[in-house]
Order: C-alpha cells, then structure tokens, then sequence
C-alpha cells in the first residue's frame, strides 16, 4: 500500500511541476526587413474551451496570446484590427475575434484562460474591447496581447493561431479543425 501511495504522490509531483514549467509557445517566428531590422512574434497555445452565449446563439472560445518583440534599434509601430466576423467554408460557420482591453503579461501564462476573465462580458460589451490595438514598441522592447476567439461552427476541432507578416502588412492565420483561414488585420512598419 506504501509503494502505491508513494508512487501516486510521485506521478502527482511530476504532473504538478511539468504544468508549472510549461511555457504554451506553439510558435516563434523572426521576421527582418530590408535595412536587417529584426522583430520576432511569439505565438501560444490555445487555452479555454469554455461557452458564452450572445444575441441567442451559442459561442465555444479560446484565448490566445502574442508576444511581438522587437529586436531592433529602431522603434516599431503595431496596428491590428479585426473584421466584425471571419466566416469560414458555410454562412452558418464564423468566428468573431476580439481584442481585449485587459493587458496580458508573462506572469499569466500558467492561469486558466491566461488569466483572461469573464469571456461572457467581453463578448456582450464592447467597451471591454478594443477596436484597434496601435502600439508603438520600443527597441529591444516586447509587448504581450491577447486574441479571444468566439467560435459559431459545426463541428470543431484543434484552434492553432499565429500572426504573419508580408511585407508591411499584417495578417491572422486561424486554423479550427480542418477549417483555415488567413484574415488581413492590420500592419506593422519599422520607424524612422
């Protein structure tokens, strides 16, 4: 019975400490113009799983967040703004994607949600939104944000997001099961 108890303690120990270390990146990508300035977008996991409810119908969600840092000695200015609804192969098939006004840092990574709380009342009020997310990031500066996706789809299955860059022009790509889409979002430009 002792070596059952012990071994279930271990087993509970490990678990415990890997959660803990665990650092939810599911991609890293750099990204250089053409005068060598460097900035690199850290891209998470997603965590939730959870329902809301609006105007009647029913939203499944999941929380992501980006790092941009900027590598670089010169500053950067960020500008994202996503489209009131992302539909996906059949009208009855979208996602609303919004920006919360809440600030996501380092220290929320281990939190349930990322520590983004009540998903309902960002959903239902706009105030608790941003339109637009400009920021301005200085050199060798970072600056963490989050992405909330609200899910109206059939079936379902796996999210995995990350933001791509071409050129100047910012761009989200969602993946939900076997569904993907690429969404332009906005921009990010080297300042003089």
């Amino acid at each position: 019975m002792k070596i059952v108890a012990s071994f279930i303690l271990l087993l509970a120990y490990l678990n415990a400490t890997g959660q803990a270390t665990r650092n939810w990146i599911d991609s890293e990508v750099k990204y250089t113009d053409s005068k060598g300035n460097l900035v690199k977008l850290i891209h998470s996991l997603p965590k939730g799983g959870g329902q809301v409810y609006h105007n009647g119908k029913k939203y499944g969600y999941v929380v992501f967040w980006t790092r941009v840092f900027n590598q670089s000695a010169t500053p950067i200015e960020l500008q994202v703004k996503f489209p009131e609804v992302t539909y996906f192969k059949s009208p009855e098939s979208y996602i609303k994607i919004v920006l919360p006004k809440e600030t996501m840092n380092i220290d929320k990574v281990q939190l349930f949600d990322y520590g983004l709380t009540n998903l309902q009342s960002l959903v239902d009020d706009k105030s608790n939104q941003l339109s637009m997310l400009q920021k301005k990031i200085s050199p060798k500066e970072d600056y963490f944000f989050y992405v909330a996706v609200f899910i109206h789809i059939a079936g379902s299955g796996p999210s995995r997001a990350k933001f791509e860059l071409k050129d100047k022009d910012l761009f989200y790509k969602i993946s939900i099961g076997s569904d993907t889409t690429l969404i332009p979002c906005g921009s990010l430009t080297f300042k003089k």
